[in-house]
């Protein structure tokens, strides 16, 4: 789905940040459904239904971490910035950084202490362009950020 226009040059291709998949809500159903089938013994006497309880919880955590990890790609080029998701569907976004009206980054507890954030993008094209990168790592947030607004100065200029 990606592929380079012409003159334009990749300055980074990376995932989300691996701790990204912990504001997941699926992880925390996934993570409480678990430990549900590790302790409560006095409710859950059958041994069946509490390994049947960890199986899903382990099972829904992994893919809060597939989803919100492995199925995405972000690329960072000189002129736009591509969003590459697979997992069940495939979703492609782009930006151009002359589009982008408005960068907003947002970071949540979980962020703060594990160094990514969310990525809003407010932009015009032939339709108002809103686009959220999430777990993008706080040096990843930086590239979109100075690209935005250093094309903005260059055509005040």
């Amino acid at each position: 789905m990606f592929s380079l226009k012409s003159g334009e040059e990749i300055i980074k291709k990376t995932k989300p940040h691996p701790a990204a998949f912990l504001s997941s809500l699926m992880f925390w159903v996934g993570l409480t459904i678990f430990f549900l089938g590790i302790f409560e013994e006095s409710v859950l006497t059958c041994a069946s239904i509490r390994f049947l309880l960890v199986g899903i919880g382990f099972s829904l955590m992994g893919v809060g971490y597939l989803r919100r990890v492995v199925a995405y790609t972000f690329y960072f080029s000189d002129k736009r910035i591509v969003s590459n998701y697979k997992f069940i569907r495939k979703l492609h976004r782009e930006i151009s950084y002359d589009k982008i009206i408005d960068v907003m980054v947002e970071q949540g507890v979980f962020g703060k202490i594990c160094g990514y954030a969310d990525v809003w993008m407010y932009g015009y094209s032939d339709q108002w362009i809103v686009g959220r990168m999430r777990g993008v790592s706080l040096g990843d947030s930086r590239i979109i950020e100075n690209r935005a607004w250093k094309n903005k100065r260059q055509q005040k200029k």
